[in-house]
């Protein structure tokens, strides 16, 4: 088990509603997914996140009824 499950563990314990257990979670890491937006802002040329995905698959086709599919 992660973290979680043992701060969730917690969170019952002293009596926090199992409703806010996602909240705490997220507050918790926040201050990374902000430091992680201010790096990726202030270096636009260093990725820290994926790039752009461009689609290479088939073309798009035309929609085909299910009654008419073999």
């Amino acid at each position: 088990p992660n973290v979680d499950f043992y701060s969730g563990v917690v969170y019952r314990a002293i009596g926090i509603p199992v409703q806010m257990f996602t909240v705490l979670f997220a507050i918790g890491r926040l201050p990374g997914w902000i430091a992680h937006w201010v790096e990726m802002h202030q270096s636009p040329t260093k990725r820290i996140c994926r790039p752009r995905q461009i689609y290479t698959g088939p073309p798009e086709r035309e929609f085909t009824p299910i009654e008419q599919r073999v």
